[in-house]
């Protein structure tokens, strides 16, 4: 499923907050910050693994995720799943490269792939989905059912 421009940006802005919430298999939500979440895709959330042994022990488990990026009164929802986990290829080797520079260690870097994600912005948007996976689908099935 395609991301909106508005929320790959807020998602790419360096200066955004981005939060993870993982879901452990007993179903215990874990929520941390996580500065190295990135929108490389429009259909496709990566964030580094840092110092994540109780979010990487959630992915691997549950492959439920959420991420809030938020930026001043700007906040986007992204829900999504588990897509893989990389230790090595170019994406990672980039992204662990970046990391270094900064004195950070990148133990992988997680790929997650968008189902629906809410505008949470302060305003009269919030709660207003964007895009659902498979909604393309359906709109198809909706036309064609009319064109018939």
């Amino acid at each position: 499923m395609k991301m909106t421009k508005e929320v790959m940006g807020l998602l790419n802005d360096p200066e955004a907050t981005k939060v993870l919430t993982s879901v452990s298999s007993d179903g215990v939500p874990h929520t941390v910050v996580i500065g190295s979440a990135m929108a490389p895709e429009e259909g496709l959330i990566a964030a580094a693994e840092i110092l994540m042994k109780t979010s990487s022990k959630n992915l691997s488990q549950n492959s439920n995720v959420s991420v809030l990026a938020v930026k001043g009164t700007e906040s986007y929802q992204v829900k999504a799943n588990v897509k893989e986990r990389m230790t090595s290829g170019p994406f990672f080797e980039n992204v662990q490269a970046e990391l270094e520079k900064k004195g950070m260690p990148c133990n992988g870097v997680w790929l997650f792939e968008p189902v629906e994600a809410f505008n949470q912005s302060a305003g009269p948007d919030a709660g207003k989905k964007y895009f659902k996976k498979g909604a393309e689908n359906e709109n198809c099935r909706q036309i064609l059912f009319k064109i018939r």
